[in-house]
């Protein structure tokens, strides 16, 4: 079975993603790109606002893309003016970026990695290693309980409408991606056990409901 390509960095623009895919292309790295002009949300609705560029990759290659990403902006950060806006950030906040590489550029994560060096921070691996490892802990503990959703997704079901279904698919199979690549069911059993259930009458109300209409005729 080929393996999936998930997502990996996205851009607001194809053009602002052109070196990354210069990169990965000499580096024979498979890849994927996918426009969105729209991104569905957990209220079901698109918003143009979020429009982007993302660029996909296997899982097994994320963490040699962001090394050969760290490797040319290692030279590109002692070329970098005084004046840059991260020599501004205080310490706690260099280390948020370390943190989260995959909200920041690779080469703002390692500016940010170079200046706390240069102030005598500790950045080791293993630190770096263990404020990741922190994080994706945190990242991979299920979302709060959808209890909004829940209650519409039943009152839906009981109406025989198709949102019923779309809700409780939602919160019975909807997955997240983690910085990492993994990817994870985002809700909590009993929330997903919900949406089975939502699904499940939905469906019932919606079988009832046309045989109802089709016995009116």
């Amino acid at each position: 079975m080929p393996a999936e390509f998930i997502q990996y960095q996205t851009f607001l623009t194809a053009e602002a993603a052109q070196p990354l895919l210069m990169l990965l292309s000499q580096q024979e790295i498979p890849f994927e790109t996918n426009s969105d002009q729209h991104s569905f949300d957990p209220a079901f609705a698109y918003n143009n606002a979020r429009a982007q560029f993302t660029v996909k990759l296997r899982q097994q290659d994320f963490l040699t893309a962001r090394g050969l990403e760290a490797a040319i902006n290692e030279q590109r950060t002692t070329e970098v003016d005084a004046d840059h806006y991260l020599f501004g950030f205080t310490d706690d906040e260099l280390f948020d970026i370390l943190a989260k590489p995959d909200e920041w550029s690779n080469f703002d994560v390692t500016l940010a990695r170079r200046i706390l060096q240069q102030r005598g921070r500790d950045v080791s691996e293993d630190t770096v290693l263990l404020l990741r490892q922190n994080r994706l802990a945190a990242l991979a503990q299920p979302e709060e309980s959808q209890k909004t959703w829940i209650v519409a997704g039943y009152l839906f079901a009981l109406l025989g409408g198709l949102l019923g279904l779309l809700i409780g698919w939602h919160l019975s199979s909807h997955r997240k991606t983690l910085p990492d690549g993994r990817q994870l069911l985002a809700y909590s059993e009993a929330d997903r056990a919900h949406g089975r259930r939502i699904l499940w009458l939905s469906a019932l109300g919606l079988i009832i409901s046309i045989a109802a209409r089709n016995l009116g005729d």
